[in-house]
């Protein structure tokens, strides 16, 4: 049977979760937000659908993980909708904060006629404030009756705080003469670090897969993407990423390099919507793609390309466009990696600007060029192993300080 490779299928930039079949969504504005844009979003499984999961590992985890996660187990994995709203994280609110997620999934589960159980909540916004349950509840009859096959970009827009612009991407893989579709959308754009980012990602495939096999496959395609972004260091309570498959399409995932094909698929939208989350980091100017290659292990290399894409001094130096790769080596040695620093390489672009420990002569003009263009890639090579990762990160300006600064004012 052949498969066309992940990496070249079509991607879709203007459509996310309605491309697969059997999704909708809607959006509305519920009066969270304080601009009158819509804050209120729904994504719907017509027929139900498998769902896999992974959240956020800080401590202090928001109502709506913690409602999300008791659903998931008592409906075994199967769910009918997802209820997102932005402008309110609903976090660090106690008992009364999983009371109000709670009441408004009940109500979305009574109008959409589905199990109370099989809806799952995500939220962000600012961490400390309680849902405004009332407008949200007058709000709900609206969501449900304005769910579309289209809605996916009023969904997308929807879920945005300090995002620019709205995250989305699709694509369709063919297996044999069959094919299925994969799309998603995110939001993102300060307190973003692995484990995973402050981030909310919602995907959804028509392709029919096993819950373990789909778990699986967003644990390791999460690895890959939203694990290896950073933009500030800080990882939020509200972490989610959601992963429905409804099996539409008639398409069995099973076999080996079926599962294998899906998983690439899968990592490919995610990496997508994880650099499209750099990009539009808060105050951001310049993208940035870490590079860590010979290392002993895969993880010895993300290790290596966080420590530099988190590391203050580095992003401040690449904000003003300042040569001072210094900086870089000084990030890679505060890692844990296991490597020998007298056999690390480091390139900026196609410059190398320190080999066999020792700085290697440089043309200065050319290499502050190249730390003044809109995309930088560094090259670490730590001569370790043959594992390699990439980590994406952007500078740190003087807009994030006041993005930050002024955020609840």
């Amino acid at each position: 049977m052949r498969m066309k490779t992940a990496e070249g299928n079509k991607m879709h930039y203007d459509r996310s979760i309605c491309f697969p079949q059997g999704f909708a969504a809607s959006a509305v504005s519920a009066g969270i937000k304080s601009n009158g844009l819509n804050d209120l979003g729904l994504v719907y499984a017509e027929n139900g659908a498998v769902v896999a999961s992974v959240f956020t590992l800080n401590r202090f985890q928001a109502a709506p993980v913690l409602v999300s996660r008791k659903n998931i187990s008592s409906s075994h994995g199967k769910v009918s909708a997802i209820l997102v709203n932005s402008g309110c994280a609903n976090s660090l609110t106690g008992k009364s904060g999983i009371r109000s997620a709670e009441r408004m999934l009940s109500e979305i589960a009574r109008q959409l006629h589905v199990g109370k159980n099989t809806v799952l909540a995500a939220s962000t916004g600012v961490i400390g404030k309680h849902l405004p349950e009332k407008s949200i509840s007058e709000s709900i009859p609206s969501l449900v009756a304005g769910l579309s096959v289209d809605g996916d970009t009023r969904f997308a827009q929807s879920i945005m705080t300090t995002d620019k612009f709205p995250k989305q991407v699709a694509t369709e893989i063919r297996i044999g003469k069959e094919t299925f579709r994969i799309g998603g959308t995110a939001k993102g754009a300060g307190m973003i670090h692995p484990n995973m980012a402050t981030m909310l990602c919602f995907i959804t495939t028509d392709a029919a897969v096993d819950r373990r096999v789909l778990q699986n496959a967003l644990t390791r395609a999460t690895d890959r993407s939203f694990n290896t972004i950073t933009v500030d260091g800080d990882t939020s309570t509200n972490d989610t990423v959601f992963l429905l498959a409804n099996g539409a399409s008639g398409v069995k995932i099973k076999t080996t390099s079926e599962i294998n094909l899906f998983t690439d698929a899968l990592t490919v939208i995610m990496r997508e919507l994880a650099t499209m989350i750099v990009r539009d980091g808060e105050g951001a100017t310049r993208f940035v793609r870490l590079k860590i290659e010979s290392a002993a292990n895969y993880h010895d290399a993300v290790r290596v390309g966080r420590a530099v894409g988190t590391s203050p001094l580095v992003k401040t130096a690449i904000f003003g466009g300042d040569p001072n790769w210094g900086r870089v080596l000084s990030a890679v040695g505060n890692s844990t990696a296991n490597y020998d620093p007298s056999r690390v390489e480091l390139n900026i672009g196609e410059v190398c600007v320190f080999k066999k420990n020792e700085p290697q002569r440089v043309d200065q003009v050319k290499l502050k060029e190249l730390f003044s263009t809109k995309e930088i890639e560094m090259t670490v090579k730590l001569n370790a192993g043959r594992e390699s990762a990439q980590v994406f990160t952007c500078d740190l300006s003087y807009d994030y300080v006041k993005i930050n600064g002024e955020y609840t004012t």
